[in-house]
């Protein structure tokens, strides 16, 4: 190459580089912002899940359940059926599945964890480390071709700027690969209480004093209980409590998104009067399988379950409205508005095996009223 080609074919050189250098910062640049986006809470796709949300004000409890739901085939035949227990007669209502799904994402929304990315801060400063190397070596090629240097390096300019070139994609190879590598890793002895139909369910309420009779009238209801279930409903039945009877008719006319949203059927809304918050899973644990259980509290203070369920959030509702609650309720006077006010909000959630679930979830007041927002650390 004689001296007239060499400065325009290395500026050709230099040129392209310049522009592989900006290229390569933009996609850089994108790749850190994706790695702050967290979404929603997820719906676990292969296990049992439901969730729930709990208001409690002086001495009153009301208890929004979901759980998952699939859309039945063309006989339209009800697929889904609830026995709740509760510990006094309740008040029924729902909501669509639709309402349900926004006031949960916002709920979510206030209570989401801080997140610290490991990896993206060890993006971050080996892509300042690798951009200022390659920056100080293209200068030092810009200033080769102005400023007089010494003959032994003009000399080896050439070389040089080819050294250069590639060891500036060397870098920018490295600084995509290292990151990408660190990533990679009815019967005698059941009184039903009442009978309504709510939103998409047909609810009955019912209570009896003998074990057998009950299951006999569950089963004969289509429900299928057997022995094994005998301690747990009369653990229930001693405390006379009641059993809420809830079975998914949505009728021909209802739009799918009231009925389902997320893979969750529409809520169904107890309330009741009890001392104190409570949970109830001990019935869901006969069915023998591990369960994941997120609950959200909202009260006056921050309250605890002595370590049930693994306590995410404390703190202040925004605000401490839940005006979601009246969208579509059934019956529709079901929530006040001036009652939906309330201070603090806990989160809980957790996976309980079926041995976890032999008792209920009783939730007190937390002696520490400090607020908590989990932090999570990860690559």
């Amino acid at each position: 190459m004689n001296a007239k080609t060499f400065v325009p074919t290395t500026f050709r050189r230099m040129r392209s580089l310049i522009a592989f250098v900006v290229l390569v910062c933009a996609m850089a640049g994108q790749a850190l912002a994706d790695g702050k986006m967290f979404g929603k809470e997820d719906v676990p796709p292969s296990i049992p899940y439901q969730r729930a949300i709990i208001l409690f004000d002086e001495g009153v409890e009301t208890l929004i359940l979901q759980s998952r739901y699939e859309i039945p085939g063309g006989d339209g035949k009800p697929v889904l059926g609830w026995v709740v227990p509760v510990p006094a007669v309740p008040e029924v209502a729902s909501i669509p599945a639709e309402v349900a799904r926004d006031l949960f994402w916002t709920l979510d929304r206030r209570s989401r964890p801080t997140v610290t990315v490991v990896s993206s801060m060890v993006f971050t400063g080996l892509f300042l480390s690798v951009a200022g190397l390659s920056l100080l070596t293209l200068l030092l090629c810009l200033i080769s071709f102005v400023l007089p240097l010494p003959r032994w390096f003009r000399d080896r300019r050439g070389r040089f700027a080819r050294y250069a070139m590639w060891g500036v994609l060397l870098c920018f190879l490295m600084l995509f690969i290292v990151p990408n590598f660190v990533l990679t890793r009815g019967k005698s002895g059941v009184e039903v209480v009442s009978e309504q139909h709510v939103g998409i369910y047909d609810v009955r309420v019912i209570r009896s004093d003998d074990v057998g009779t009950l299951i006999d009238w569950l089963n004969e209801n289509q429900f299928t209980f057997g022995d094994k279930d005998s301690t747990v409903f009369n653990s229930y039945v001693s405390k006379d409590w009641c059993f809420v009877v809830a079975i998914i008719n949505p009728g021909t006319e209802q739009d799918e998104r009231r009925i389902v949203a997320d893979g969750l059927a529409a809520p169904l809304i107890l309330r009741f009067p009890h001392p104190n918050p409570v949970y109830p899973v001990a019935l869901t644990g006969t069915g023998g399988f591990e369960t994941e259980i997120l609950v959200y509290l909202a009260s006056s203070v921050k309250m605890t379950c002595k370590g049930r369920l693994a306590l995410r959030y404390a703190g202040p509702l925004n605000g401490g409205r839940l005006d979601f609650l009246q969208y579509g309720v059934s019956p529709k006077d079901f929530f006040d508005s001036e009652a939906l006010d309330y201070p603090c909000l806990c989160k809980f959630k957790g996976r309980l095996t079926p041995e976890e679930m032999s008792e209920d979830i009783d939730f007190a007041i937390d002696p520490d009223q400090t607020p908590y927002r989990e932090h999570i650390v990860r690559w």
